[in-house]
């Protein structure tokens, strides 16, 4: 959280209320919401409204924290780390993967899997799978997994086998989410 930079309000709520609430749920392997200020490509100008935000899975810094590195700083100062500003008091939380809205949901509610590799320009440097904390929306909330149409009829045909085992067949394509209208609705008035 930035305890020296102005902090921005979000739907009368103070940036500062939600981090204190959010950021200790902010593990290894738990959902986050986070405050988008940019779009990734244009193919995501067709969920965009206000409070866009992304959906993210926290990574472990390898100390069993998401947390990895604390930034003190003076007044006024800032750091740039690994392409990222941070503040006095800001921590750079580790991101483990990031989810896409699915182009065919209009809702913008059902998200997969983004897959680095599809979307990046070799020509780059690859950015860092960080996030500065000041930008953490939500966490530790529900996701629902949604199974490709060929798995659930095999799920409700009676197939004896586990869930986690089903989704691993080839050619299933990415895992989906879907993230809850209430939950969408709650993100979205905390974002900017």
């Amino acid at each position: 959280m930035h305890t020296d930079a102005p902090h921005s309000y979000s739907q009368g709520q103070p940036v500062k209320a939600i981090l204190n609430k959010e950021l200790p749920k902010a593990k290894p392997g738990v959902w986050a919401c986070v405050q988008a200020r940019e779009l990734w490509s244009t193919r995501e100008e067709v969920h965009f409204r206000p409070g866009h935000h992304w959906l993210c899975e926290l990574g472990d810094a390898g100390d069993g924290t998401s947390c990895e590195k604390k930034f003190e700083l003076g007044p006024r100062k800032w750091e740039d780390y690994k392409g990222t500003r941070f503040y006095n008091g800001d921590q750079a939380l580790v991101i483990k993967r990031w989810l896409n809205r699915v182009d065919e949901d209009a809702s913008g509610l059902t998200f997969e899997e983004w897959d680095p590799a599809s979307e990046t320009d070799t020509s780059q440097e690859p950015v860092a799978m960080i996030i500065n904390s000041s930008e953490l929306r939500a966490a530790g909330f529900k996701l629902k997994e949604v199974l490709p149409p060929q798995l659930e009829s095999a799920a409700r045909g009676g197939m004896r086998t586990r869930g986690a085992g089903l989704r691993r067949l080839q050619g299933m394509g990415p895992q989906r989410f879907l993230l809850h209208v209430d939950d969408d609705t709650e993100f979205r008035s905390r974002c900017e």
